[in-house]
């Protein structure tokens, strides 16, 4: 079996981002999806499930990463949502296609010991 991956990301408009979330639910995707002050909480890094436990472990090991969190909480204050898809490897890159069908943008594809950006345009990270 495929290890599991989390595609994480950032879309502006909050109905945009919860029709994402339908369709990717029509295409069997269990997603996560934070909106405002109760989504900042879910980034906590003292949460033991979802995209912030595993955006914490890692920045625990790589320290850098941080700035994933950072930039989610960022786009959680702009009014923002962030959308989280459990994925096989095997399925990462046609989640992040569907997503950015929904303007998504700012996304990474979290693994237990790494992270990259996906997407046709990566995160904007220079």
């Amino acid at each position: 079996m495929d290890r599991t991956d989390t595609v994480v990301a950032i879309i502006d408009d909050r109905a945009t981002a919860r029709d994402a979330v339908a369709a990717l639910a029509a295409e069997e995707f269990s997603a996560e999806l934070l909106h405002g002050e109760e989504g900042k909480g879910a980034l906590a890094p003292n949460q033991e499930e979802g995209v912030s436990a595993l955006a914490s472990k890692m920045a625990i090991v790589f320290g850098d990463e941080a700035r994933i969190l950072d930039r989610m909480e960022a786009a959680l204050d702009k009014g923002a949502s962030v959308v989280s898809v459990d994925v096989t490897s095997d399925d990462a890159a046609r989640v992040a296609n569907l997503l950015e069908d929904h303007d998504a943008h700012d996304m990474w594809r979290l693994g237990e010991w790494s992270f990259n950006r996906v997407g046709s345009e990566g995160s904007g990270e220079g």
